[in-house]
């Protein structure tokens, strides 16, 4: 199998091709792994560090850098995208705003989430018709935010397959079992899930064989539940506290749950969710000033890339099995998405798993054009929706909006069709017939001063 990693730099690969190499090697065996990005020198540091881990002896395959994109996705199996439209300091100047205006601000499910959408959109639909071109049987895994509406627009808008993957993939394997008592990643949860991305709802499930809402959960998640202490995670203690809570709210209520705790799903179903993670993000970068913000980014990042390819000149001098200080950049990762995937598509064994892509009939009672994400199965070329998917009905009209918020703008970014954007600016299901709302939309365009300016036409078609 040949996988291009389009961000070949990036630091999230090495951990994830680990986890291919150890997982499931046979699908590299033979193959290419190419790392396609204009900065070579980040791509080389990741490809020396994948030649030099351990597993990589036991694989045969190329690992090649490309700095030409044409090249880099002539025959290949699969893209993978990991570049991501996030950037300072308009990611912290949308928090405040969205603040003062009664929004919340994330990188997905929101309006913030849709500016980046048009960031990254215009190049995401190009790339898409160039694989059309040179492999067009190539899936594409789409990781950068809001994979729910790039996904939506490859597959509506062009001949490509496309895959919108998300981290919270496996979030719920950690949340419930947290809830449980047991702080750990737990691989035996088998679940059914249907929604948004960052808002889809369990619908049914078993661990181990036992059915989870009607005898497994009732066990633990009893009258007098408290959340477990000293939970471990990348969210900050209070927030991942808050979200469980929220969850254990849902499931005594409405006997279903939100299936990842990204913060931006749970904030439209508990407005105070919302705002308590909203207070403890700006709180973690107060004061801040637009300028500095930028420049510590910036800083940062340079920081991170320096380290990492200051290890890579002497990858045998890394320690791999106890990296200490260096465990983020990399551990092996053996949760990410695309290792099922990856397994599935070289025909090893069926996989089920949950990502983004339009409805396709999937889910009922919504359009088969809707930017959902829902369970499928996928095997070699075939990706089968699993059967009897819908939307719990306290939570239908939210799904349904919020899923037309993100249809409108894949349909915009392929369209290029500024009255399309404002059409979905205007479906997003928060502060719809407030007066400050245009306001709000106005800012933020000056905010994101980078964008085409066709779509600050946009403000000519809201009310």
């Amino acid at each position: 199998m040949k996988i291009t990693f389009l961000g070949g730099g990036s630091l999230r690969l090495l951990p994830i091709v680990r986890g291919i190499f150890r997982e499931t090697p046979e699908v590299l065996q033979g193959g290419e792994i190419r790392l396609a990005d204009l900065k070579t020198e980040r791509a080389e540091a990741v490809a020396r560090m994948i030649k030099g881990c351990p597993e990589y002896s036991s694989v045969n395959c190329k690992v090649e850098v490309f700095s030409e994109l044409d090249r880099a996705l002539e025959g290949t199996d699969v893209l993978y995208l990991t570049m991501a439209a996030v950037r300072e300091p308009s990611d912290t100047q949308a928090l405040f705003l969205g603040k003062e205006y009664g929004y919340i601000s994330s990188d997905q499910l929101s309006v913030n989430g849709a500016f980046l959408a048009l960031r990254l959109g215009g190049f995401m639909f190009t790339l898409a018709q160039k694989l059309e071109r040179l492999s067009p049987n190539a899936l594409m895994l789409i990781f950068p935010n809001p994979v729910s509406v790039y996904s939506c627009m490859v597959n509506t808008y062009t001949k490509i397959k496309a895959l919108g993957i998300c981290a919270g993939f496996n979030n719920h394997r950690w949340d419930l079992s947290r809830m449980c008592g047991r702080d750990c990643f737990d691989p035996n949860w088998n679940v059914v899930a249907a929604g948004v991305n960052h808002c889809s709802f369990i619908l049914r499930g078993d661990y181990k064989g036992e059915d989870i809402f009607s005898s497994y959960l009732p066990k633990y998640l009893t009258d007098d539940w408290v959340c477990p202490p000293n939970l471990t995670g990348n969210a900050t203690p209070q927030i991942l506290v808050h979200a469980l809570t929220d969850l254990y709210n849902m499931f005594r209520k409405y006997k279903t749950m939100v299936f990842s705790t990204e913060s931006d799903g749970l904030d439209h179903v508990f407005i105070e969710h919302g705002r308590f993670t909203q207070d403890e993000l700006i709180r973690r970068v107060s004061p801040f000033d637009p300028a500095t913000r930028k420049e510590q980014s910036l800083e940062e990042i340079e920081k991170r890339f320096a380290e990492f390819i200051e290890l890579s000149k002497d990858p045998a001098g890394v320690p791999w099995s106890d990296p200490g200080k260096y465990n983020s950049l990399i551990k092996v990762n053996f949760t990410d998405i695309s290792i099922p995937i990856l397994k599935a598509l070289a025909g090893f064994e069926k996989m089920r798993i949950v990502a983004s892509r339009p409805n396709f009939g999937a889910v009922a009672g919504l359009p088969d054009n809707a930017a959902l994400e829902y369970t499928m199965d996928i095997f070699k070329d075939t990706v089968t929706p699993v059967e009897n998917q819908y939307i719990p009905s306290p939570f239908k009209g939210l799904i349904a909006s919020l899923s037309e918020f993100q249809t409108l703008q894949a349909d915009a970014i392929a369209q290029r069709d500024p009255k399309l954007f404002a059409a979905a600016l205007d479906a997003y299901p928060v502060n719809r017939l407030t007066p400050e709302r245009k306001e709000f939309f106005r800012k933020m365009f000056e905010i994101y001063d980078d964008l085409d300016p066709i779509w600050k036409k946009s403000l000519d078609y809201i009310l």
